[in-house]
Order: structure tokens, then sequence, then C-alpha cells
């Protein structure tokens, strides 16, 4: 066969090919053609199984074949008379109903919908769902006391949308009642939140409750959390901290030794960012340049070998204690105006995760302390990430026991992953401030 031959055929055969493609596009595209209307309903599904769920079921079937099917459509009547719908595309083989406030049977009408908007047969499908979710998530909930705040948890394994109502009260220096109202919207599978507030204090026993709402009306009962001694320490001054220079990873002990703990000091002088900027006492408000930026300088401080892990060393200039820290993340580069919504707060190039390590004078080692993810706010109004990125996001250093460090004069922040992409993202360059929390060491 000679080349020409060849060269024809292969033409001739990827014309068919193009030719079934374009033939099978137009035949899926019927199933959405403008205007396409018949008074033929669907096929019912066939029901074949169904899962108990937090306050509802996972309901399992065979799905009609018909070529203008649509989508899956499943109601219900609730307690309170209102008919609740869900609905999942042709392509699933089950459906998740929701929003049940016992444990009793339910009958759900299970249907078909087709591109005209028309139904099948209703089939009616019993189901008992397990406890209701409200009563699943406020069974998982705990606060723990800390450092002049303290901290709610709460786990939903369904990860429908929940809102925690925390109420909290405690008397101020007037001994006057103070009450404060809070509202958490989550999705997550698991959340932490910290609760602070200027006049609670080590001297101020706080007493707390909680409630849980789902987007379906239903409530738990009141959880009564009870009364939390909080815990001490003060803001560590930064008058005397200092910083390595890129690429060192040497430091000094008590003895005057100098010391290589093979973690070098990173680069933070890319574009505008500079390195002094994360401690000195300023956060980045966006009317002018106020971070660090490595410009995708990462593991090494003198080569471009990968955004992350970074590492941010401090000498604190003294022994001390350390109880909690709080960061703060860019919010733009400049020209930030009141009118100024979310801007880079909790995306962009920020730090979502990281690690925070003391230096041990007794192994010669870096002690690792904890790692920490910072909470990413959802279903916020934009102008509210900026308050709580100005805020700055705290973390315990021991978040489930919240206690102090043993002593130590060297401090390293460890940046492992950014906030986009579900904390998948190695491209956090910027940082804007570290303050950390503890008391002076004794003795040192």
């Amino acid at each position: 066969m000679n080349h020409l031959m060849q060269k024809t055929i292969k033409i001739y055969i990827g014309f068919l090919v193009a030719l079934l493609i374009s033939f099978a596009a137009c035949k899926e595209n019927e199933r959405f053609e403008l205007g396409y209307s018949d008074d033929t309903p669907p096929s019912a599904p066939e029901f074949l199984r169904y899962k108990p769920t937090y306050g509802g079921a996972r309901i399992y079937y065979n799905k009609p074949v018909d070529k203008d099917l649509l989508s899956i459509d499943a109601t219900y009547l609730s307690s309170k008379g209102k008919e609740m719908w869900f609905s999942v595309s042709y392509f699933e083989d089950y459906i998740d109903v929701y929003g049940f406030d016992t444990e009793k049977p339910y009958t759900i009408q299970l249907f078909a919908v087709d591109r005209a908007g028309n139904q099948s047969e209703k089939i009616p499908v019993t189901v008992e769902p397990l406890e209701p979710a409200v009563q699943q998530v406020a069974s998982t909930i705990y606060c723990i006391a800390g450092f002049s705040s303290f901290y709610i948890n709460w786990e939903n394994g369904l990860m429908q949308s929940m809102n925690i109502f925390l109420d909290y009260s405690y008397k101020n220096a007037e001994n006057q009642l103070v009450e404060n109202h809070v509202i958490y919207t989550s999705r997550e599978a698991e959340e932490r939140r910290f609760i602070r507030d200027p006049g609670l204090s080590e001297s101020t026993p706080v007493n707390v409750t909680v409630r849980v709402e789902d987007e379906f009306g239903n409530t738990s009962n009141t959880l009564e959390i009870g009364t939390l001694a909080l815990l001490g320490d003060e803001k560590i001054p930064k008058d005397a901290w200092q910083i390595p220079g890129t690429n060192d990873s040497t430091i000094v002990n008590r003895n005057g030794e100098v010391v290589n703990t093979g973690v070098p000091m990173g680069f933070f002088n890319g574009l505008e960012g500079r390195d002094y900027m994360v401690i000195d006492d300023i956060i980045s408000d966006g009317t002018f340049v106020n971070f660090t930026h490595t410009y995708g300088w990462g593991r090494t401080g003198n080569s471009r070998d990968g955004n992350m892990p970074w590492n941010y060393i401090i000498d604190l200039g003294d022994y001390y204690e350390l109880s909690r820290i709080v960061t703060h993340q860019r919010y733009r580069h400049t020209g930030a105006t009141e009118y100024s919504g979310r801007e880079d707060y909790y995306r962009a190039e920020n730090v979502g995760i990281y690690a925070m390590w003391r230096w041990d004078e007794d192994t010669q080692q870096w002690d690792s302390i904890t790692t920490n993810k910072i909470t990413f706010p959802v279903d916020l109004p934009d102008r509210q990430y900026r308050i709580l990125g100005r805020q700055g996001d705290m973390a315990y250093m021991y978040p489930e026991a919240p206690k102090f460090t043993k002593p130590t004069r060297w401090f390293r922040y460890e940046a492992i992953a950014g906030f986009n992409d579900n904390y998948e993202s190695l491209n956090a360059n910027c940082l804007s401030e570290i303050t950390l929390y503890g008391r002076k060491a004794e003795g040192y």
C-alpha cells in the first residue's frame, strides 16, 4: 500500500469518526433542545432500596430509559405541613432526602421528570431515618476553655448546612452581666470556632449555651454547656524580636553555642514584600504594603525549588512559654477603601495550613508543637470576610488541652499549604503578621 493510499484511508477514517461524534452529540442535544415540548410523561424509576441517614435517607433506584429524561425527584410532607422537594440529574442512581425531624416512618414520593416538565407516576417509598441531623450534630458539640478565650467544636458527618447558635454571658469589671449571641453557619464535616471577646479573662467565668438549627427549620434542644474557667496569658512584646538572614539555619543556645538546626530561614523579600514586616506589629490593611512575599522561593532560601513549605524563624529575644498565636493574612497590595470587601482574605496567596515548632535546647532539635488549619468561613457577606481577616486567625499551641509550651527562645512558623483548591494549593507566598502570646519563663 503506497503512501498516498495510506493517507487517504486515514483521512476517511477521521471523517467517519467525526461524523459519529457529531451524530451522538446531536442525539444528546435533543434532551436540551430549546422549546422542546410534549405531553408524554416519562416512565417511573424503579425503587431498589434505601439507606437511613441522620434526619433523612439515601434512596437507590433504576432510572428509566426515556431519551428526554431530565431528573429524578423526590418529595415528602414535613410535620409542619410543608412539601419538601429534592432533585438529582438523570446521571445519578440515588437521591438524598433530608430534613426529617423525628425517627418515625416517612413516605417519600419518588418520580421522574422529563425535559418538557412532565412527571412520571409517583412511587411511594417508606423510610425510617436515623435521629434528626440537628440532634446528631448537637450531640457532638463541646467547648474548651482557653487563654482569655474559648472554642466550640462540632461534627457534621453529612455536611448539611447547619446554623450553630451560641449564647455566652459573663460579668464585667463593674460586676454587670454581659450577654452575647453568635451564629455560625457550617457545612464542614468538622469545625472549630474560637470566641474572642475583649471582656474575657482568667478572672471571668463564662456561662455557655448552644442550639443547632438546619435549613429546614428543625432545631435541637438548648444545650447547657456550663461555666468555663478561662486561662491567662500575655502578648509577648516584639521589640526584642530578631529574624535570621535568608537561608540561615543557625541559632544560639543559652551557653552561646552556635548550632545549625538544619532548617533554613526562607526568602521573604520578593516583589514588594519584606521579611521584617511579619514582626512589626502592623497588619496588611490594603492601604499600603505590609507583608512578606516569597515569590515562589520555597524549601530553601537560595533557589526557586517550589513554593511550599517555607519557614519563618523568630528569635524572641528571651525565653518564653508560648500559649497561642494570632496570624494575619495579606489583605491586598494597595488601594483599599472603606468599601473594599473580601479581597485576598481566605484565598489567593495566603497561608491556610501551617505548623509550629520550638527549639529544644535539651534535645538540640526542633520540637513540634502542633499543625493548624485555619477555618475557611462559608456563606458570609463579602465585607464580613474583611472583618474576620482584620481580627486575625487565632490558634492555641495545644488546642485539645490548652497549656503553655516548655520554655524556648526560638520559634518556627512553617507554611504548608494555601486555601485554594480545598487547602491543596502550594502557592501561598504571603504573610502579614505573627503575634505570639505566653508568659516569661522563670529561671532563664
